[in-house]
């Protein structure tokens, strides 16, 4: 098939969108047969814009055919009808458990690379509402903590922390205590746990801070200074009171501008009035981009235009007047 004639079946498929009801039904079965995994893709994406649910048999017959070797390059296919099964609030965990374990090396230089990471991720968190024994589901996702795929590892920790419950408090926890190889799953286990159980997790978090690496330290700095909990601010409040480096330090600072609690506005006030340039020009900069941008203007205008540092003031203007 030429190009010019793939691109006019792709937008066939594409424009069943603005069709009526039968007629997208009709269009969608005949798509979702092509040996085409692109075509059945985008077949898969109408389907789900669209709300067809009657399309869910053709989707699950398209799903199982591309299970076969070499019928999904890129695993294009099985993910989009796996994202499509997911919005169409298919409950059947069946798909969603074959999705998840599934592995499709593919050979890229030098060697080969699985390619089913975005399938996994999508099939975890599509389990997260299926009609399946939470035990069973909890045991499922439990052996994606440890995923070869770092974004797979990191989108279990949410679907686990969206499970729920004691049980996920404590999966979570044991895999912030195991560690990881990438620091951002660690972090997903943080700002899971203190979504989850505040009173108890900003206190597991907070050991965290005194970590000997710095990637985690970071993590945890982010997760509670983010977090609703004034104690979880406090925390960070007290890591500043001690010998860090200037890198831990712009980390804090900028983690405060998304802190909801007021303490942190202040904070970041207080270090434009008393910190050295960097820091007070850091904490101008962090407070223009965050949600008390109009309510310290002012504030941070006076307290940059008293510093001593005459930086300062010229930090205030690129902060918050620059366009």
């Amino acid at each position: 098939m030429s190009r010019e004639a793939f691109r006019a079946k792709v937008g066939r498929v594409e424009a069943l969108a603005a069709l009526d009801e039968s007629a997208v039904l009709d269009g969608l079965g005949k798509a979702l047969r092509d040996r085409s995994n692109y075509v059945v893709a985008r077949a898969a994406a109408v389907a789900a814009r669209r709300y067809v649910t009657a399309a869910i048999p053709d989707l699950l017959a398209a799903y199982e055919r591309l299970f076969e070797p070499e019928s999904d390059p890129l695993v294009l296919g099985k993910h989009a009808i796996a994202s499509a099964l997911k919005e169409l609030d298919y409950r059947d965990p069946a798909p969603f458990i074959r999705g998840l374990q599934h592995v499709q090396l593919e050979p890229v230089w030098g060697g080969s690379e699985d390619h089913a990471g975005l399938l996994r991720s999508t099939c975890a968190h599509a389990l997260v509402a299926c009609d399946i024994d939470g035990v069973l589901r909890l045991h499922l996702l439990a052996d994606h903590l440890v995923d070869g795929d770092r974004t797979v590892r990191r989108d279990v920790a949410r679907a686990i922390a969206n499970v729920g419950g004691h049980e996920a408090v404590l999966l979570l926890r044991l895999k912030a205590l195991s560690g990881d190889s990438d620091a951002e799953v660690v972090g997903e286990c943080f700002s899971a746990l203190v979504e989850l159980d505040p009173r108890e997790s900003v206190s597991f978090v907070e050991r965290f801070l005194r970590s000997n690496d710095g990637e985690i330290v970071v993590e945890a700095v982010s997760v509670l200074a983010g977090s609703r909990e004034l104690l979880a601010f406090m925390a960070v409040r007290r890591l500043w009171e001690t010998v860090i480096s200037a890198d831990l330090r712009r980390a804090i600072v900028f983690s405060c501008a998304a802190s909801p609690p007021v303490p942190a506005s202040d904070f970041l006030l207080s270090l434009v009035a008393n910190d050295d340039g960097n820091v007070a020009a850091w904490s101008l900069s962090a407070l223009a981009d965050s949600r008390f941008r109009n309510d310290v203007r002012d504030r941070a205008r006076i307290a940059a235009q008293r510093h001593a540092d005459v930086r300062v003031a010229k930090a205030y203007v690129e902060a918050f007047e620059s366009s």
